[in-house]
């Protein structure tokens, strides 16, 4: 990934002494747990850092295709994409997942918190496990809000909560 953004950065002419190519496929990861095509992404604005990752991102992709290959972010991004664009397709898993379960569901991405409502769209069996105030990953793309907004997403869930620790008794 870090070799192709490089290859990209020159192509675009983004130099790799303005902007690492770590903050680059960096931003273009975050784009993609947003759900954001390239063109997506270069229609949100923002400053010269976010116009040259939209430069970056639109070649990157290019790419990708021209490679083969997915990156990690497009396996969850194009199922998503696949699940919304065939109807078939999401009853068929939907129908297949019957009960999902999520733990530590504080950490999951926009993308991923996606995915799990469309798998769990039919039977709407879905269990998260989750704390709040344990949210670690929002450097990487965990979205608090998907499990602060859960009762909301779903009116009809049971909300458990365990207010005491378990893990460290006293003698811990």
């Amino acid at each position: 990934q870090t070799a192709l953004v490089k290859t990209c950065m020159e192509k675009v002419g983004v130099g790799t002494s303005v902007f690492s190519p770590k903050a680059i496929l960096n931003a273009i990861s975050r784009a993609k747990d947003r759900l954001l095509t390239a063109d997506q992404y270069s229609g949100t604005g923002g400053g010269y850092f976010e116009e040259c990752v939209a430069k970056v991102y639109a070649e990157y992709e290019k790419g990708l295709v021209e490679n083969n290959a997915f990156d990690f972010d497009d396996l969850i991004m194009r199922t998503v994409g696949l699940l919304r664009g065939t109807k078939e397709l999401l009853e068929s898993y939907s129908e297949r997942f019957e009960h999902i379960l999520v733990d530590e569901y504080q950490d999951t991405s926009h993308a991923q918190y996606e995915l799990v409502n469309l798998l769990s769209s039919k039977h709407r069996n879905i269990c998260v496990v989750g704390d709040d105030d344990q949210s670690i990953y929002g450097w990487r793309g965990a979205d608090i809000s998907n499990i602060l907004d859960f009762e909301h997403d779903h009116p009809d869930a049971v909300v458990l909560r365990l207010e005491q620790n378990y893990r460290s008794t006293g003698n811990i």
